[in-house]
């Protein structure tokens, strides 16, 4: 675990409740909401770049960073999406010989016993496991986009070829730690810095659907940002000796614990210790944003 101490101001039974609040309305509005369509994949360098700069403008715009000019991180495009297809295909191409070989064995036989239908059940399970590989693949690629530095000190943002609207989600996020790593450098415990570039990602998200009247920008957002404040409440409800409450734990997130269940409903994979991070970032900047004002609390650096 990152964090042997949470935030002093989290660990209050006021704020708890504060967080829980902020939790329940996000769920109401994402309930509330039509996602649409989340556009086509984002193919091409130039068009990334593009959509890259569109969120640098709406960046500045909504944190009011008119007197601020950081550099423009550099932008790389990784193509494991467009290759995923060709690799289910060859998976398939490895397991069905066996799987027709096996279940041609079975057929043969004239008692249908109980044994007989369960290896027939798991000779099945063959030709399921491309697709259950394929769409948890799939999930996972589109959850791994990251800013790095490389070996000079440049600023490179990666990501994959997602569909239009998660892919200007993500590089919000990502470019929020940019600009703090850039206003600010490195130092400060990694949720702080997570629970910031969150935060720009959903000022920036909110003017995007806006702009483009698409609630879809929202909804991507919000299924973060949702699971984050639901594990951030579960983590200071064990701090304080409280139940969760019923209402809370009945909320279903991205975040599944059970790895079976992951892969049967295609959630991602995740760090727990990660997690924590992102979840303690969320509620701690969110919280602030509510008693503050966003805009107010991404101008201020918060170390607590």
């Amino acid at each position: 675990m990152p964090m042997q101490i949470l935030p002093k101001s989290l660990t209050t039974t006021e704020n708890l409740q504060r967080l829980i609040r902020l939790l329940l309305e996000k769920e109401t509005l994402r309930r509330s909401l039509q996602p649409g369509d989340f556009g086509p994949r984002v193919t091409e360098a130039e068009e990334a770049q593009s959509l890259l700069d569109q969120v640098i403008q709406v960046s500045r715009k909504t944190i009011a960073l008119d007197d601020y000019l950081p550099t423009v991180p550099s932008l790389r495009l990784t193509r494991r999406l467009s290759r995923l297809p060709r690799q289910i295909v060859l998976l398939y191409l490895l397991l069905s010989p066996a799987g027709l070989f096996f279940l041609y064995l079975t057929l043969k036989e004239s008692e249908a016993s109980g044994a007989l239908w369960i290896s027939r059940g798991a000779i099945f399970t063959l030709f399921v496991v491309p697709l259950l590989f394929y769409r948890r693949a799939r999930i996972n690629i589109e959850h791994e986009c990251g800013y790095v530095r490389d070996s000079k000190g440049r600023s490179v943002i990666v990501i994959d070829q997602l569909r239009t609207v998660q892919f200007q989600s993500y590089l919000a996020h990502e470019y929020g730690h940019h600009l703090y790593l850039e206003r600010w450098e490195p130092g400060n415990e990694e949720w702080v810095r997570e629970g910031w570039a969150r935060l720009v990602q959903w000022q920036v998200v909110q003017q995007l659907c806006r702009e483009e009247e698409n609630q879809a920008y929202l909804y991507h957002a919000l299924v973060q940002i949702i699971g984050e404040l639901k594990f951030a409440c579960e983590i200071i409800s064990r701090t304080l000796h409280q139940r969760v409450p019923f209402r809370v734990s009945l909320l279903r997130t991205i975040y599944q614990r059970n790895p079976l269940m992951r892969q049967l409903t295609g959630t991602p994979g995740f760090s727990t210790s990660r997690l924590i991070d992102h979840a303690v970032g969320t509620a701690f900047y969110f919280l602030e944003a509510d008693r503050l004002g966003p805009r107010e609390t991404l101008l201020k650096r918060f170390v607590d």
